[in-house]
């Protein structure tokens, strides 16, 4: 062989990486040539430095890249089930009832398409999302809202956190509230894809037909999170089941979601079942001004309606 087609080969051949009749023709070749033998010492003492030269980043450097490509993922262990809870330095990021921590980590990663690495929750988010999970009300909670919610998906898990503890709201109460009136499929939508149940209450949201409806854990669940929050279920979906969406006041004729707190006041011989909005505008009763369960309709829209029925 001559040199310059052994010197390509010096490497691999150092190595052990040459198939056998190669490396034997090498090696023959560096038995008799002085130039190739250099060549293979300077290969050496190349190889060692190299490996002298190698060092490990500080570790705060280290600490600081992971941090900037991962977020941190704990459980809080509760009845029936692991809650578990990814963050960032800005504040909650998912939390998840029930699954495995791959399973959390595969959804977090579908999502955002981020890593996670165990670490310890801070004491105010685990405060947080643990008084939100015994129906305590939690204002102010720290969230990280991302970079990918839509201008509206913000705007009605925004109007979510808005509905008070112990009440609740119905999906075209929320469409109304974000000037989308005729956007219930999305409000629904944005519900169901909640990353931040819980915390963000989209347990308080039912069908506007009345009863308690689903759930992305269940309605049972939901049941009993509306329960721990002080709303009376049971007497929510008999009302259902009669159609009743608002309860008005004989004396103030002012007319309320059933679970309002202005509603838990009236007496209950002053309580009038109303069915509807233009049923209630009709017979002179007005929004309430804390829970607004809907607006006024025009004098003569209330007219035609009257007409219809």
């Amino acid at each position: 062989m001559r040199c310059n087609s052994v010197e390509p080969l010096l490497d691999a051949f150092r190595t052990g990486e040459l198939p056998a009749e190669a490396a034997g023709r090498v090696h023959d070749h560096l038995g008799a040539c002085p130039g190739c033998q250099q060549a293979m010492r300077d290969l050496d003492r190349l190889a060692a430095f190299g490996k002298s030269a190698r060092f490990a980043p500080p570790s705060s450097r280290r600490d600081a890249v992971i941090a900037e490509c991962s977020d941190a993922l704990d459980r809080i262990a509760v009845e029936g089930g692991d809650v578990w809870v990814v963050f960032s330095p800005r504040g909650v990021l998912l939390i998840r009832h029930g699954g495995t921590e791959d399973e959390v980590a595969a959804i977090h990663r579908n999502r955002s398409g981020r890593l996670l690495r165990r670490e310890s929750l801070p004491e105010r988010l685990r405060e947080q999302v643990s008084s939100s999970l015994q129906g305590e009300q939690v204002r102010n909670p720290a969230i990280d809202w991302g970079s990918r919610k839509s201008d509206l998906e913000r705007q009605i898990l925004e109007t979510l956190l808005r509905i008070p503890r112990g009440e609740v709201r119905t999906y075209d109460w929320v469409a109304r509230e974000v000037g989308r009136p005729k956007a219930m499929r999305a409000v629904g939508n944005v519900c169901a894809r909640n990353a931040l149940p819980f915390l963000i209450p989209c347990h308080r949201v039912v069908p506007s037909t009345g009863g308690v409806g689903n759930y992305a854990f269940g309605p049972a669940l939901k049941r009993e999170l509306l329960r721990r929050e002080g709303v009376d279920v049971d007497r929510l979906e008999a009302l259902g089941r009669r159609h009743v969406r608002y309860i008005g006041s004989r004396t103030t004729k002012i007319a309320c979601f059933p679970t309002c707190r202005d509603a838990r006041r009236i007496r209950e011989e002053n309580r009038v079942a109303l069915k509807s909005a233009a049923a209630a505008t009709e017979d002179g009763y007005r929004p309430c001004k804390h829970c607004r369960p809907f607006a006024v309709a025009p004098t003569s829209a209330r007219r035609e309606d009257s007409v219809g029925r």
